[in-house]
């Protein structure tokens, strides 16, 4: 009996020996060997890492005048949650129903909005309508269907109930479509909507209960505290597409980032973007809570131009007043127009305007509007715009004809009104519309008084050579390579670029090119930029528009732009002297005289028109003051 207790109680030892031995073995993997994997598991359960968006830099003028900034903003934020998928398309048309009205949803979806419904694919250089909707097709593993049965199909995956109306099946499968192409995740929330109004935080506020994983958040939207000053210069900020995503994803961007997408903002974004920050949650299968850990977020640099904030509003009011004052008195078809202003000594830009403009933070909500908008809103003329010179190109021929020996400051032509040299072409001199000439001209008075006769003699003589010589020396042809985008080289009249077009040169093209007209078409930043060479001497800039960059914690200098000359042409200062004594004579005697001759400043210019096919023609002005 006694031994057969003690074997008992020997066996419950063995057997409590052996299971504290498995308990420490096993504790042992848990925390040794396998510890650091299981801690992992367990955290990536319990929280999760939310980027926090850095503010961009601030675009500032050449005085640090705010252009673009930032300013506080309530985003409406989507959390990936545990929902099945019918809960989450349940929760987004009630999002949908709730502030459908005071939300711009997103929307990618190549299908219309409205019934009936059908694809919008637009055809292209690269590719036509059929082959981008098989692309389509086959990036989301989708069997070739028409628009409805490719929606029903799309609903069908994102789980959204067939009780809905075909209309509102159609905003929340966009939505969706949305939030998958912008990489939605538990790591990457989608953000539906930035700077949303009291109303709609106020909606999500009192609906939270019932909308899980839908969260209003502070944070930063970029502001112009201009409106449209500057527009076309700063350009505007966007939600970063899959493209552009597939090139940045390397350089720290998420699927929700926004980047520059225009002007200064793209150029510049390297800079202007900032470093994000990181936030910890505890998850929960409603949402998240309090914030365990926070990593701040950096703000990017500042970029500083080389724009004079009040002469840029200056320059964009009268620029508008003039047009309407155009518009109003003698050519109604009048709407639009540009305008530069450099400093000629160095290159920088101090004012450049494009009317009509815009509001850079309103280009993303009206983009269509402003697309078909008449006058072109978004369009930069000064940059984009090419145009025949006119009269304003006769300082280069007349620069051109002295330097190669052509012609003397001071001889004289005798404008007999219309040109008989060849027989086949006789153009006529303006004043012979009146019976009445110039009589004898030299190179002051032919710029003062805009003799086309003396330019069509003085561009025989030169020769179409010698012209697109000096026409390359001075730029023209070429892009500027300023800083934002958008910039078109335009073109020189010549006889290479009228064979391309399979036509022979003539002579009466030389006289045309030779006044400003026939295939010479300038962008009013080239116009600017010939000018300010004359003005000093012959040395020619490169247009710029930014000074320099700064880092905003503490303005420690990043880059800065200096002055960069393209070409130093070698101008006798003689020649100048006479070329400046007629521009002089326009503005105080000649064609410009009504405006400038009691002006309060000197000024030195020359007027020019340009015929165009259709309406009125085109009337340009380069001038140098004082």
């Amino acid at each position: 009996m006694n031994y057969n207790k003690s074997a008992r109680g020997v066996l419950i030892a063995i057997v409590a020996i052996v299971f504290l031995l498995l308990c420490i073995i096993r504790l042992s993997d848990l925390q040794l060997v396998n510890g650091k994997n299981l801690r992992k598991v367990s955290e990536d359960k319990l929280y999760m890492s939310m980027t926090i968006k850095a503010p961009r830099g601030n675009i500032l003028d050449r005085y640090g005048e705010t252009l673009a900034g930032n300013k506080l903003c309530y985003n409406l934020q989507i959390q990936k949650t545990d929902l099945s998928k019918e809960e989450f398309s349940q929760s987004l048309y009630k999002l949908y129903k709730l502030v459908g009205g005071n939300v711009d949803f997103v929307d990618n979806l190549p299908i219309s909005s409205e019934e009936p419904f059908k694809f919008t694919f637009v055809s292209d250089k690269n590719s036509n309508y059929k082959q981008k909707l098989n692309d389509w097709f086959d990036k989301y593993n989708l069997e070739p269907a028409n628009a409805d049965k490719t929606l029903e199909k799309l609903c069908e995956i994102y789980g959204i109930s067939s009780k809905y109306s075909p209309k509102d099946k159609r905003v929340i499968c966009g939505l969706i479509y949305d939030m998958k192409l912008r990489g939605f995740s538990i790591y990457n929330p989608y953000t539906l909507q930035e700077d949303i109004s009291a109303e709609t935080i106020a909606i999500i506020k009192e609906n939270s209960d019932s909308l899980p994983g839908i969260n209003v958040v502070e944070s930063t939207v970029r502001y112009y505290p201009g409106g449209e000053l500057a527009a076309h210069v700063l350009g505007n900020v966007g939600v970063i597409y899959q493209d552009e995503y597939e090139k940045l994803k390397n350089e720290n961007y998420s699927m929700d980032a926004t980047i520059g997408k225009q002007g200064i903002e793209l150029s510049y974004e390297k800079y202007l973007k900032g470093t994000d920050g990181i936030k910890s949650f505890e998850q929960t299968i409603d949402g998240l809570s309090d914030v365990i850990t926070a990593k701040p977020a950096k703000q990017g640099n500042n970029v500083f131009l080389t724009i004079d904030k009040n002469l840029q509003i200056a320059m964009e009011t009268q620029l508008s007043e003039t047009i309407k004052h155009i518009s109003s008195t003698v050519a109604p078809d009048c709407i639009s127009g540009s305008a530069v202003c450099i400093d000629v000594n160095n290159g920088e830009i101090l004012a450049i305007a494009s009317s009509p403009s815009y509001i850079p933070s309103e280009y993303n909500k009206k983009y269509n509007e402003l697309i078909k908008n008449p006058g072109n809103p978004v369009w930069n003329r000064a940059i984009g715009g090419a145009y025949e010179p006119g009269s304003t190109f006769k300082m280069l021929t007349a620069i051109a004809a002295i330097e190669e020996g052509v012609i003397s400051p001071t001889e004289v032509i005798l404008d007999n009104g219309v040109y008989k040299y060849y027989k086949d072409y006789q153009p006529q001199c303006m004043e012979w519309r009146y019976g009445i000439t110039h009589g004898y001209v030299d190179v002051v008075k032919g710029l003062q008084e805009s003799c086309n006769y003396y330019f069509y003699d003085v561009g025989r003589r030169l020769g179409i050579e010698k012209l697109n010589e000096y026409q390359e020396k001075f730029g023209f042809g070429e892009k500027t390579n300023i800083e934002i985008n958008g910039e078109v080289s335009g073109q020189i009249a010549s006889p290479e670029n009228k064979k391309k077009r399979g036509e022979n040169w003539n002579p009466g093209d030389t006289l045309q090119a030779a006044i400003g007209q026939s295939d010479n078409l300038f962008t009013p930043i080239q116009l600017a930029s010939y000018v300010a060479t004359i003005a000093n001497g012959g040395t020619r800039y490169q247009p710029h528009l930014v000074k320099y960059v700064k880092r905003t914690t503490d303005g420690k200098l990043i880059e800065e732009k200096k002055p960069v000359v393209l070409d130093k042409l070698d101008i006798d200062e003689n020649t100048l002297k006479y070329i400046k004594e007629g521009m002089k004579k326009v503005a105080s005697e000649g064609t410009a005289s009504d405006v400038f001759h009691d002006f309060f400043v000197k000024v030195a210019g020359k007027t020019g028109t340009a015929e165009v096919s259709k309406g009125s023609s085109n009337a340009i002005f380069v001038a140098v003051a004082p």
